[in-house]
C-alpha cells in the first residue's frame, strides 16, 4: 500500500468520530463527576440550612431573653408599698382566655392575695401548670406596659391648690394619659378620700401645652411641703380607665392550637415562649407576642435572703413566693433564675442526641425533663440546650 493511500485512510478514520464504547466510558466519567458533584452540594446545602435554623435559634433566643431580662429587672418598679384601702384591683381576666394549660392567670391577680389585708400588689409570681409541668411567670411593674407614657414620670410641684406637676421640657406628659402618685415617703399610693377603685386611684392629664404645668387635681396634691409626690405615667391617652395602678406582663409556653402557627422545624410536644401583655380595658392578655420557638420547658428558680443578712441562703422553686407578702417579697428576693429547655435549628437525622433527659434548673429546684416524653423517640435528631437567664430585680426595693 503507498504512503498516500495509507493517509487517506488515516484521514478517514479521524472523520469518523468517537466509538460508541468511548462514548458510553467518557458518559459514565461525567455521571460519575455529576453525582459526586450533587450529593457535595446536597450536603452543603444541608448543612447550610441547620446552621440558618441553628443561628435563627441563638438569635431568636437573644432578642426573646432579653426581654424577659428587662421586664425582671423592672419587677416591682412604681408599685405601691402601701394602701390606705383594701384593694380590689380585677386584673387578668381568665375568661377572656386562659393562656397556657394548666394555669389559672386568675391566681396571680391580687384581689386574690390572702397574705396581707390590704393586698398590697407584689412584683413578681410564679406557679407550674398542672398538666405540662412548665412554669407560669407573672410580672408587675409601670415599665411592663408596652407604650411609650410608661417611659414618663415627674413630681409635684408646690402644695395644695398652688401644685403643678414639673414640666421637663422634653418627654413631658401630654393630654388624657393615665398617671398614678407615689407619696415618696411612704410609698403610699394616693387615691381620693372617697375611694372608688375603678375611678380614683388614678387620673387623666388634663388640657396642656408643654409650656404649662398641668394641675393636679385635688385628691391628689400634698397637702404641706414636706410631701413629694411623684407621678408615674401608666397608660396611653387612648386607655379609657385603669384596672391598677401598674401593668402586668405574664410569659408563659404553649403550643398553639393551629398547626401553621409553630414552625414545621419545631419539635412535636414543642411550643412557643409568649409574652402577654394586660389589656386595661378588659384584662386580656391577648394577643401574645411570640418570643422563641421550639421550646420544651420553661422552670423558675428565686434565690432568697430568709435571714435578713444580705446573702442568698434558700433556693426555692416556682411556687416558694405563693406565700409571702408584698414586703417579704421585696425583703428576701435577691434573684431570678430562668431556664429555658429548646432546641437549636431543625431535625437532623444525621445527628443522635446523647441523652433522653434534659436538667431544667439548679440547686435541686426545676426538673429532669424526659425528652422521649415531651417529644417522642424523635427527641434524639434535635440539638438541645438549655438558655440560663440570671437576674437581680433591681427596681424591687427602690
Amino acid at each position: 500500500m503507498s504512503p498516500d493511500t495509507c493517509n487517506k485512510k488515516s484521514l478517514w478514520l479521524s472523520e469518523g468520530g468517537f466509538s460508541l464504547v468511548e462514548m458510553i466510558v467518557v458518559m459514565a466519567i461525567f455521571m460519575v463527576i455529576i453525582i459526586i458533584s450533587s450529593e457535595a452540594f446536597n450536603k452543603i446545602v444541608s448543612v447550610s440550612t441547620l446552621q440558618t435554623k441553628s443561628s435563627e435559634s441563638d438569635t431568636q433566643g437573644i432578642i426573646g431573653l432579653e426581654m424577659l431580662r428587662i421586664d425582671l429587672e423592672h419587677a416591682g418598679y412604681g408599685l405601691p408599698w402601701l394602701l390606705n384601702f383594701t384593694a380590689d384591683f380585677d386584673e387578668v381576666q381568665a375568661s377572656v382566655g386562659l393562656m397556657a394549660p394548666g394555669i389559672d392567670s386568675e391566681q396571680f391577680n391580687d384581689i386574690h392575695n390572702s397574705t396581707e389585708t390590704n393586698k398590697t400588689p407584689r412584683a413578681i409570681q410564679a406557679a407550674a401548670s398542672t398538666t405540662d409541668g412548665r412554669d407560669y411567670i407573672a410580672i408587675k411593674s409601670i415599665l411592663a406596659g408596652m407604650n411609650d407614657t410608661v417611659k414618663r414620670w415627674t413630681y409635684v410641684e408646690g402644695f395644695g391648690i398652688t401644685s403643678a406637676l414639673k414640666v421637663w421640657g422634653v418627654n413631658n406628659f401630654v393630654t388624657n394619659e393615665k398617671v398614678i402618685t407615689i407619696d415618696s415617703r411612704t410609698k403610699r399610693l394616693v387615691s381620693g378620700t372617697n375611694h372608688t377603685p375603678a375611678t380614683n386611684f388614678f387620673y387623666a392629664i388634663p388640657n396642656t401645652t408643654p409650656q404649662v404645668p398641668p394641675d393636679t387635681p385635688v385628691d391628689f396634691r400634698p397637702q404641706n411641703d414636706l410631701d413629694v409626690y411623684v407621678v408615674y405615667g401608666v397608660a396611653d391617652k387612648d386607655t379609657a380607665s385603669l384596672r391598677a395602678p401598674y401593668n402586668r406582663v405574664d410569659y408563659f409556653v404553649k403550643r398553639p392550637t393551629t398547626a401553621s402557627d409553630i414552625p414545621t422545624r419545631c419539635a412535636p410536644g414543642t411550643g412557643i415562649l409568649y409574652k402577654g401583655v394586660m389589656k386595661h380595658a378588659n384584662g386580656a392578655l391577648n394577643p401574645p407576642y411570640p418570643l422563641l420557638e421550639c421550646v420544651a420547658d420553661m422552670q423558675v428558680v428565686f434565690s432568697l435572703d430568709t435571714n435578713g443578712d444580705g446573702g442568698v441562703d434558700a433556693h426555692v422553686p416556682e411556687n416558694g413566693l405563693l406565700g409571702l407578702t408584698a414586703k417579704q417579697i421585696r425583703d428576701q428576693l435577691k434573684e431570678v433564675r430562668v431556664y429555658i429547655a429548646a432546641h437549636e435549628g431543625g431535625k437532623d437525622t444525621s445527628f443522635q442526641y446523647p441523652s433522653p433527659t434534659l436538667v431544667v434548673g439548679e440547686y435541686s429546684a426545676g426538673r429532669t425533663l424526659d425528652l422521649n416524653a415531651v417529644v417522642g423517640s424523635e427527641y434524639k435528631n434535635y440539638r438541645w440546650k438549655v438558655y440560663k437567664l440570671v437576674v437581680t430585680p433591681r427596681n424591687i426595693n427602690y
